[in-house]
């Protein structure tokens, strides 16, 4: 099954400021997850299968994983 991807528009906006390298490096790790968010992904805090982080290069993010859709609640670039 694949997860539909959603963003709020402010978080959007602050995706689309990343430089190229993170927003690839999000990217990869958000297409990941849509195939197979608990595969992709850490789990945030304590084990619940609904909030997770998936993180690559100096990038990170937290989902939150719904029935049929993941959605990116937060946003963190180390740069």
């Amino acid at each position: 099954m694949n997860y539909r991807l959603h963003l709020d528009p402010a978080l959007h906006a602050t995706y689309k400021a990343l430089p190229d390298e993170a927003r690839g490096d999000l990217s990869v790790c958000l297409l990941n997850a849509m195939a197979d968010p608990l595969a992709h992904s850490e789990p945030y805090g304590a084990e619940d299968g609904k909030m997770r982080t998936v993180a690559r290069g100096s990038v990170s993010g937290v989902i939150l994983i719904g029935v049929e859709e993941i959605i990116l609640v937060q946003l963190t670039y180390i740069g």
